[in-house]
């Protein structure tokens, strides 16, 4: 049938006295760049526009898979980390740290026996002062008690991580002082437990957030490898389903033997 339509196609060229330069026969061929970019940037589209609409459907149902994912595993643990930032403001206080700090290691920069490894930022008034600067500063209680109502400490990430693990912070949980001589909080990780359960809801709220960034990371890769797939899927549609005929016709007027004779040149693709 192909032979028959290439025949066709001549004769009518020659009849005409057209120059053809291209005639396409079959399915267009499609472009396998254009496909990856698709899928590049929508995964799925680029098996689509290459007929594979089997591949295309589970290249998307994986990226509304990881998009539903990501979303929801970031809300619940933006939702842990509001319960556990109202959790330690409601029950961590800093002069009540100070307080019992100070109260503990009598000169606290200069006992040995302090925990002073980890860092807090104080603010005395306008002056923002490291946790290392605020004990050389104020070496005795007595020292800073003039700027109770003057001090407030910077609340970042570092903080609500800090309150968390270590015992530097343990005098500043508001059941310490009921726990301090429990044997039982002596030998463990936490110091009361309070400070107990605000490490565990961190942690609810860590493993969340980790979840997130898992299905973040399959969405990356799934459009990465759907641009591949739809590339080369689309290179293979063309080897096998797309057919060109290239075809040119020159007009050649020559007077031998009484006549006019055409030099016609063919190229056949894919038949």
């Amino acid at each position: 049938m192909k032979r028959i339509i290439l025949l066709f196609l001549i004769l009518s060229a020659s009849l005409s006295g057209q120059k053809i330069e291209k005639i396409q026969v079959g399915e267009p061929e499609k472009n396998p760049r254009k496909a990856m970019l698709m899928s590049a940037v929508l995964p799925g589209t680029g098996q689509f526009y290459s007929q594979s609409v089997s591949w295309g459907i589970v290249y998307s149902v994986l990226e509304l898979a990881g998009i539903s994912g990501t979303v929801y595993y970031n809300q619940a643990g933006n939702a842990k980390t509001d319960d556990y930032t109202s959790f330690a403001d409601n029950h961590w206080n800093v002069i009540r740290w100070l307080d019992d700090y100070y109260g503990e290691y009598e000169k606290p920069w200069a006992n040995p026996a302090a925990e002073k490894t980890h860092n807090v930022y104080l603010y005395v008034g306008t002056h923002r002062y490291t946790f290392t600067e605020f004990i050389q500063t104020f070496e005795t209680w007595k020292d800073w008690q003039a700027y109770r109502d003057q001090i407030e400490l910077e609340k970042e990430y570092h903080f609500y991580e800090n309150i968390s693990k270590y015992k530097q912070f343990k005098q500043g949980w508001d059941d310490w002082q009921e726990y301090k001589d429990d044997p039982d909080y002596q030998v463990i990780r936490r110091s009361s437990p309070n400070q107990e359960h605000y490490a565990d809801m961190r942690k609810d709220a860590n493993d969340l957030l980790k979840r997130s960034t898992y299905f973040t990371s399959a969405l990356m890769f799934n459009h990465l490898i759907s641009a591949f797939d739809a590339f080369f899927r689309t290179s293979r549609w063309n080897k096998h389903f797309a057919h060109r005929v290239h075809m040119n016709m020159v007009p050649n007027l020559s007077f031998r033997n009484q006549g006019l004779t055409f030099h016609m040149q063919i190229d056949l693709e894919g038949l």
